[in-house]
């Protein structure tokens, strides 16, 4: 492609005298391929924060875990709700069209989020007709006070979502809620700590590629099932999709086996929480480092290689600590 630079210059250049009125595009800069990048960031020994990170620039962003309560798909077709699973939230609709009095919150059949954030796996749904019935929230056990809220979601338009809430006892003082639907985000956020608070923490869905955050996992295997708040990662559905090999070593990995050889998900649990395993002899997490995670950037064409070296600092544990590689 070098070779072919001055002649492809020669043939843009006329093009481009015929189009001057209109605004050049700027490349998009990526690290040299090649080069590894090293990344540490401290998230707190009970992940504290989550971190949204994008690759292309090594750009973090940080938020505390407990500041949301509800995330809101953001574009102008979007219609999911989904919970805030790191702080053991959950969400069950009732028979009741109307919100009630009751002082029996544990008595409600509640449900919670798939990690793969499917459309038909999340607890508080929007197909027709979700404003029909009421939904009682729990926001988990943090929360010793004003724990408990009634929700009702009123109706869904490119632009907003509009809902109503109240506290669990108090069910006649009703708040309406607008919230703004935002087209250069993945999504926008609600807390009931902060209502009155417009939410949008979260890097535009181009400048960021995932997010380590705390999630509940449930193990349907055992007797009975458990459910478990990880500390792991979701992925950017809207920018990349990952592939999991632990066939190859890391620096053995060429492009040539990224793009021939993966098979790449867009779920957002795709990178998941077992990239590190619990030593129960030292108590403390070790890092996966022989699993190698192939991320490919469905925007510029772009793949990496990724690994996780570590998961403490000076023996605390919430530090990942991981290498990449621009493959292509």
């Amino acid at each position: 492609m070098i070779k072919y630079k001055y002649i492809i210059l020669i043939v843009f250049a006329s093009l481009l005298m015929l189009t001057s009125c209109e605004k050049a595009e700027v490349p998009i800069k990526l690290p040299p391929r090649g080069n590894t990048s090293f990344v540490s960031i401290t998230l707190g020994k009970d992940f504290e924060k989550q971190a949204f990170y994008n690759l292309k620039d090594s750009q973090i962003t940080l938020v505390d875990n407990k500041s949301w309560d509800l995330a809101f798909e953001a574009a102008p077709f979007g219609n999911k709700i989904t919970l805030n699973g790191g702080t053991d939230m959950y969400a069950a609709r009732t028979n009741s069209k109307t919100f009630f009095n009751t002082n029996n919150p544990d008595t409600f059949n509640y449900k919670w989020d798939a990690p793969c954030g499917c459309f038909d796996s999340l607890a508080i749904r929007t197909e027709p007709p979700f404003n029909t019935y009421v939904y009682i929230i729990d926001r988990g056990y943090l929360y010793t006070t004003d724990r408990y809220f009634q929700f009702k979601l009123l109706s869904i338009s490119n632009s907003q979502y509009y809902f109503e809430y109240a506290s669990l006892t108090n069910p006649s003082v009703i708040t309406k809620k607008l919230i703004d639907k935002n087209p250069n985000k993945l999504n926008v956020y609600f807390s009931f700590s902060t209502p009155n608070t417009y939410l949008d923490f979260e890097p535009n869905r181009d400048d960021w590629d995932f997010c380590f955050v705390k999630y509940r996992f449930v193990f349907y295997e055992t007797t009975p099932i458990t459910k478990y708040v990880v500390r792991g990662i979701f992925i950017n559905t809207s920018k990349i999709v990952v592939a999991v090999d632990s066939t190859q070593k890391f620096e053995a990995i060429t492009p040539s086996y990224a793009i021939n050889k993966c098979k790449y998900s867009g779920l957002r649990d795709a990178m998941g929480y077992d990239w590190k395993v619990y030593n129960f002899t030292t108590g403390q997490y070790n890092a996966r480092t022989y699993v190698n995670y192939m991320i490919k950037d469905k925007h510029i064409d772009a793949i990496y290689k990724l690994r996780f070296l570590d998961f403490n600092d000076n023996g605390i544990k919430g530090t990942p600590k991981f290498e990449y590689v621009l493959l292509k």
